[in-house]
């Protein structure tokens, strides 16, 4: 397909749309990955008596707090650009991916008000009831990508839209039996755990405490070697299903990025081993530590880059080829260029704005002091 056949404002419509996933991905990533280390270190703590990780998981639950509040605004800015630029993919798929839908819309009510619960009765119930809704947090929110990952693997992969443009009957669970949605899943699941373990080891290294740093990048690569399964198996289930993706990825125009997220998840392999030596058999932090967080971080960007820009010029990729964007795009009116380019350059500055806030709150305030014991 030639881009010069789509035009420059769906093409722009498309841009916004990426950075805003890419970005509200990254937030919501680490969002799920801190509150599962959060609600486990909370167990503990209640289990054990444990002052430690009674504070681990009180500085845990700052990070997940904020990251939490950054990825829901970008989860709006997504709903308000596919509104407004791509309304016939949200008629399309919210018709035939009700149930995934419904599953991450139903999660999100649920988890939102549990982490608002979690933080503020902190020591105000009793412990086994505030663990309970820690867990709740955490299930809740791994329901949202069983959701939203669907939608993904669809326009990868259209196992249920495919035969519903064909005629075809297409059932409320169809997406669910897609082979590439279960290894995108897995993937992300994993990438989560992962990548919240460094993030948590990257701020610890903030209170200089050598057991939280161990904990964090513990978890980190732990999963992070668990993605060298599960990474692999999502890469062949493309080439599979998606042989289009897979080789844009793999051989085609995006292949530097992919060869820039292999060498970060290299050096990120190097990096948390030696810290877990240093960290578990000399008690002392690498100075390198502080950099496991932004090169997981990193990672995410770049994966989740790769995952939406590799299906340009299409939308939906259907085998060796695919369904333009135009045919998504608003047909109701027509969205001046001058406006699409105003709406761009209010998200670049947004970025900078929030990239900023994020610096401030998940770095320059995390050591502030938390008391070690709160109602364990």
């Amino acid at each position: 397909m030639d881009l010069s056949a789509v035009p420059s404002g769906v093409l722009v419509g498309l841009l916004i749309l990426q950075l805003s996933v890419a970005i509200h991905v990254v937030f919501v990533t680490i969002t799920l990955g801190v509150s599962f280390i959060t609600a486990l270190y909370r167990t503990l703590a209640v289990r054990r008596s444990d002052p430690f990780a009674e504070a681990l998981a009180r500085r845990s639950s700052k990070i997940l707090i904020v990251s939490e509040l950054f990825s829901g605004v970008w989860g709006t800015i997504i709903t308000v650009v596919l509104a407004g630029f791509f309304p016939g993919l949200v008629a399309l798929s919210t018709n035939l991916l009700f149930t995934p839908i419904a599953i991450a819309v139903a999660s999100i009510l649920i988890r939102i008000p549990s982490i608002a619960i979690f933080w503020y009765t902190w020591g105000r119930i009793r412990p086994e009831i505030h663990v309970l809704i820690g867990w709740v947090m955490v299930l809740s929110g791994f329901g949202v990508p069983l959701g939203f990952r669907a939608l993904f693997s669809e326009i990868t992969h259209p196992h249920a839209i495919g035969p519903y443009l064909d005629g075809g009957h297409v059932g409320l669970l169809t997406a669910y039996s897609s082979p590439l949605f279960w290894t995108l899943y897995l993937h992300t699941v994993l990438a989560t755990i992962s990548v919240g373990g460094f993030v948590v080891a990257s701020l610890e290294t903030l209170t200089k405490n050598v057991r939280g740093v161990f904990i964090g990048v513990r978890f980190g690569l732990i999963f992070l070697v668990a993605q060298l399964l599960a990474g692999p198996l999502y890469w062949y289930t493309l080439h599979h299903y998606s042989s289009y993706v897979f080789q844009n990825v793999t051989l085609g125009s995006f292949m530097p990025l992919f060869a820039i997220k292999i060498i970060l998840v290299v050096i990120l392999l190097i990096v948390s081993a030696y810290t877990w030596v240093r960290t578990s058999k000399l008690n002392t932090i690498p100075r390198l530590t502080w950099s496991l967080g932004p090169i997981a971080v990193a990672i995410v960007l770049l994966g989740e880059i790769l995952n939406d820009s590799s299906r340009y010029p299409y939308m939906v990729v259907t085998g060796e080829a695919g369904i333009s964007p135009v045919a998504f795009s608003n047909f109701y009116m027509e969205i001046p260029l001058p406006v699409i380019y105003i709406v761009l350059g209010f998200l670049v500055i947004s970025i900078v704005v929030f990239s900023v806030a994020a610096y401030y709150a998940l770095v320059k305030r995390f050591i502030q002091e938390i008391p070690e014991e709160i109602g364990v």
